[in-house]
């Protein structure tokens, strides 16, 4: 292990184990003297009515949640420049795993390289879980000057476990971040899986997000999220790959979205009531020889897109003769109104990725 590498992984297993990862319980405030005497009073008695109880202290603090974003921006990046990426996937978790490794593979050892600033982290109270999560974004530039606002989150598992990023999308360009709802301390709330006071709960917002990329404007869901690129956009695409791929290839094309049931939903609490939601879908997209006719599809030479290239060698994997498969793993930021609204829910991130390919 070279000495980059080696300085690499010491800043993240210190940084990670004795501050960002640190799972010890905050000290709990001191009740103040007029809370003293109000809990030994009867009820009525007293002037005024009993003042509401304090928030139970957080299980991840901001000071922690920064130390850990920090500490995430800077190895990872020390990490992929070194090459060293079985180390940098030990930093992630959930949907960012897959991502992770089609990053380092697609890229032939010539990452990107970034930098960051205007680093904020939204941290929800959470009690009495033995998982505990916080969100982030950051400004990123690239080398060739552009900027962007990254979304991410990072998940915990245990007091003294490693904090790994488990999301990571893209705000579309010149898109703000929703503003998310603070109490007085700086922390956030989170929504339950379930929750039914915003217009969609956050189990329902990938697969009514799917179904809107298939069948576009005329589907039932579409009334409930905005058209953009990632939603009525992916329905056009997909028309208009399908009608190229037989006519110029006499192949049938398919491309399904699906929610990931095994990634989890992010979703924080909103000034206005709604939420920010942060899930991951999949899309798998086929190619079949056409099966009616002559079938003229069979054995006939289809490009591999560029972006699987590195899965599917473009020489020796031309030839469909059963079915081509290319999977994506897509990560969204979507704001979703309060459940009063009538405005539809908007996309307003998107990052994704070739993750898995077959030919045969």
């Amino acid at each position: 292990m070279n000495g980059v590498v080696r300085s690499a992984l010491a800043l993240a297993l210190i940084t990670c184990t004795a501050a960002a990862c640190s799972g010890g319980e905050p000290a709990r405030p001191t009740a103040s003297p007029a809370a003293a005497t109000s809990a030994l009073q009867s009820p009525g008695e007293g002037r005024g009515p009993s003042p509401s109880p304090s928030p139970s202290p957080p299980a991840v603090t901001l000071e922690e949640a920064s130390r850990a974003l920090d500490a995430f921006l800077d190895t990872d990046d020390v990490l992929r420049q070194a090459g060293a990426g079985r180390w940098a996937l030990l930093l992630t978790q959930d949907g960012q795993r897959p991502i992770t490794i089609a990053e380092i593979h697609s890229r032939e050892g010539r990452p990107a390289r970034y930098a960051w600033d205007h680093r904020t982290v939204l941290v929800p109270r959470q009690s009495g879980r033995s998982t505990v999560w916080f969100a982030a974004t950051a400004r990123r530039r690239d080398a060739s000057g552009e900027v962007r606002t990254a979304v991410f989150t990072f998940v915990r598992q245990g007091e003294d476990g490693p904090w790994r990023n488990s999301f990571a999308s893209l705000l579309y360009p010149g898109e703000k971040p929703p503003s998310v709802a603070l109490d007085a301390d700086g922390y956030a709330t989170a929504l339950e899986s379930r929750d039914a006071s915003v217009a969609i709960s956050p189990n329902l917002m990938g697969p009514l997000h799917a179904t809107v990329a298939e069948e576009g404007p005329k589907g039932y869901a579409s009334g409930l999220i905005a058209p953009g690129p990632q939603t009525t956009g992916f329905y056009d695409e997909i028309s208009k790959t399908k009608e190229t791929a037989k006519a110029d290839d006499c192949m049938n094309y398919e491309s399904i979205f699906a929610s990931a049931p095994n990634y989890p939903i992010f979703a924080l609490r909103t000034r206005d009531g709604g939420a920010m939601m942060l899930y991951t879908l999949i899309r798998t997209s086929s190619w079949t020889p056409n099966p009616q006719g002559l079938k003229c599809g069979e054995g006939r030479p289809v490009a591999v897109p560029a972006a699987a290239r590195w899965l599917l060698s473009p020489v020796k994997d031309l030839f469909i003769r059963q079915k081509r498969q290319i999977v994506e793993t897509q990560q969204y930021v979507s704001a979703v109104p309060p459940k009063a609204s009538t405005a539809p829910a908007h996309v307003v991130g998107y990052e994704g990725i070739v993750t898995g390919g077959s030919n045969r």
